[in-house]
């Protein structure tokens, strides 16, 4: 999402902020670890938040999935969207 449409309504002072690559940081509650956006260097105008933060996550659809070579390999997907080994090969700074 544009990183201008995301707002944080309410505790913001338990946010706390993470480099957990070379090309990202993650922000998550400070007091329970809930993981809540990834921001990427390349894309400074976007954030990705967490389908799993958010209060009603049904109405967000997922179009592809990324990293995909690396999930647990148990995990197959049960849907017929893309899959993309690391990140879609359209990613900007990539």
């Amino acid at each position: 999402m544009p990183v201008n449409d995301f707002v944080v309504l309410q505790g913001d002072t338990c946010l706390r902020t993470v480099r957990a690559t070379e090309f990202g940081r993650r922000r998550f509650c400070g007091e329970c670890g809930t993981p809540l956006t990834i921001a990427v260097d390349f894309q400074p105008e976007t954030i990705d938040a967490t389908v799993a933060s958010l209060d009603d996550p049904a109405p967000v659809a997922p179009g592809f999935h990324i990293f995909y070579a690396s999930r647990i390999p148990w995990a197959e997907a049960g849907d017929a969207l893309p899959r993309h080994a690391g990140f879609r090969p359209e990613t900007r700074g990539l």
